[in-house]
């Protein structure tokens, strides 16, 4: 027996999952908590937001411009891969431009989830000076 909150809704409902005889779900309010629980206890998945790092920024760049750009995965993976996944998106080094929704990391070891950039970003124009 396992005991979570359901995060599907801003309700919260605290579910227990048992899996004696098969696996049934009490505490939710709605079907989605049931569905939620369900898939919880037999298979977790998690969607991941990170970051990748930019590189060739200029030396004369200011501090207060972004070294990191924001990414995420297209649809949850299994929660003992976030890590994984995670060490990959670290090693990843992007040149600008970058527009949101572009490929970083595509089909993810051969799944169909891939990671794409949530903001776009460019390096500033040069004064006219």
């Amino acid at each position: 027996m396992k005991q979570m909150v359901c995060i599907v809704c801003p309700r919260g409902c605290r579910l227990t999952v048992s899996d004696e005889p098969g696996l049934s779900v009490s505490g939710n309010a709605c079907p989605r908590g049931e569905a939620y629980g369900k898939s919880e206890a037999t298979d977790p998945r998690r969607s991941v937001t990170a970051t990748c790092a930019i590189s060739g920024l200029p030396a004369d760049i200011p501090l207060s411009f972004p070294r990191r750009i924001p990414v995420r995965t297209t649809a949850p993976i299994p929660k003992d891969e976030v890590f994984s996944l995670v060490a990959e998106l670290m090693k990843i080094q992007k040149t600008l431009p970058v527009k949101e929704g572009q490929l970083i990391l595509d089909k993810w070891k051969g799944t169909d989830v891939s990671v794409v950039a949530t903001r776009s970003l460019s390096l500033p124009e040069p004064d006219d000076a």
